[in-house]
C-alpha cells in the first residue's frame, strides 16, 4: 500500500499510550476528520457492532456487521447502511443519532475527507480493517512504567474476561498469555495493581511487536520519541500519509507541545491535550517509588528488551 493509498488512519495501541493526543494532533490537517473510540462499548452509545466485549476480534464478518463497521469508521454511509441501523431499534433517540450521523458523514466524504479512528480498542481487529478496508495502522508504544504509572492516576483496572470470553483470540494471537489470562478472568473487573497492569502492558505490546515483524507498511511510534521532538516525528508521519505539514498545523502543534504547559494532566482529567511534552516523558521517574519502579521492570523486562 503506498502512502497515499489509504482510506483513513487507525491510531491504536494500549490505552494510557498518547492515541488520543496523536489522533488530534493529525487531525489537526484539514483532510481528516476525528472518529472517537468506535469499538469501546463503554463510551459507544449506540452500540455499533453489539460484540459485548471491548478488545473484540470477529473471526467472521457477515455482510450486516462489515456495513456497520464500515459505516462506524466513518469509511461510508450509504442510504441502505442507514437502513441496517435504524432497523436494530425502535428508540427515536437512536434514530435521531443516526440520521444526524448520516448527513454530517455524507458532507465529510463528499469533501474527500478520511477518517482518523482514535481506538486502542480496535487492536485486535487492525489486521481485518487494513486488509478489508483500507485502514492504515499507526500504532504507539509507551515505556512500561509511563504506563503503569498512568493507570495508576486513574485508578483503572482491567477486565480480562474480555478476552478469555474470545476464544478465536485465545487460541491465535493470544495463546502465550492463555493461562494467565483464563486465571484471572473468572474475577471479571480486577482494580488497579501493579502486578496486572504490567501483564496487560506484556500482553498488548506483545501483540503490537508481531505486528511490527510482519506489517513492513504500517507506523509505529514510541510515545516518548514522539513526545521528545513533536514537530519533527510528526512531520515525519504526516509525510508518510501524504499530508501537507504547513505553519499553520505547526503553530498548533507547538501550542498543545511546547515548555508553557503542564507537565502534569489536571486532577480528575482523563486528557490533557495540552501538555509539556518533553517533561512528561519522565514524569513516572518523579510519581512512582523506587520499589515500584523495580518492580515493574522485572515484571516487563523480557517484553521490554524487545522494544
Amino acid at each position: 500500500m503506498e502512502t497515499t493509498q489509504y482510506s483513513g488512519l487507525l491510531v491504536s495501541g494500549l490505552v494510557r499510550s498518547g492515541t488520543t493526543w496523536t489522533a488530534r494532533m493529525i487531525n489537526f490537517s484539514p483532510e481528516m476528520f476525528f472518529v472517537l473510540e468506535p469499538f469501546n462499548v463503554l463510551r459507544d452509545p449506540i452500540h455499533l457492532f453489539k460484540s459485548g466485549t471491548n478488545y473484540p476480534y470477529f473471526p467472521h464478518v457477515d455482510e450486516n456487521l462489515f456495513h456497520k463497521i464500515r459505516s462506524g469508521l466513518g469509511l461510508s454511509f450509504t442510504p441502505e447502511e442507514l437502513k441496517i441501523f435504524m432497523r436494530e431499534s425502535s428508540s427515536p433517540k437512536y434514530h435521531l443519532y443516526h440520521l444526524v450521523r448520516f448527513f454530517v458523514l455524507r458532507q465529510r466524504l463528499k469533501k474527500g475527507l478520511r477518517p482518523v479512528v482514535q481506538d486502542p480498542f480496535a487492536i485486535f481487529m487492525a489486521p481485518w480493517l487494513h486488509e478489508q478496508l483500507g485502514l492504515k495502522p499507526l500504532f504507539l508504544f509507551r515505556h512500561p512504567a509511563a504506563y503503569i504509572n498512568s493507570m495508576k492516576r486513574m485508578k483503572w483496572g482491567f477486565n480480562f474476561d474480555w478476552l478469555a470470553r474470545q476464544e478465536a483470540l485465545m487460541e491465535g494471537i493470544l495463546s502465550a498469555f492463555r493461562e494467565e489470562i483464563m486465571q484471572l478472568a473468572p474475577r471479571e473487573f480486577i482494580p488497579f495493581s501493579i502486578e496486572t497492569q504490567a501483564l496487560v502492558w506484556n500482553i498488548f505490546t506483545t501483540v503490537m511487536l508481531h505486528y511490527q515483524e510482519r506489517h513492513k507498511q504500517w507506523l509505529f511510534r514510541r510515545h516518548e520519541d514522539i513526545s521528545l521532538d513533536p514537530l519533527e516525528e510528526f512531520k515525519k508521519i504526516y509525510d508518510e500519509l501524504g499530508l501537507e505539514f504547513n505553519p499553520p498545523i505547526i503553530e498548533k502543534i507547538k501550542k498543545f507541545t511546547g515548555a508553557a504547559n503542564t507537565a502534569e494532566a489536571r486532577a480528575g482529567k482523563m486528557h490533557t491535550l495540552k501538555r509539556d511534552s518533553r517533561s512528561n516523558i519522565t514524569l513516572w521517574k518523579k510519581q512512582l517509588e523506587r520499589n515500584e519502579i523495580d518492580q515493574i521492570r522485572k515484571l516487563t523486562a523480557s517484553v521490554a528488551g524487545e522494544l
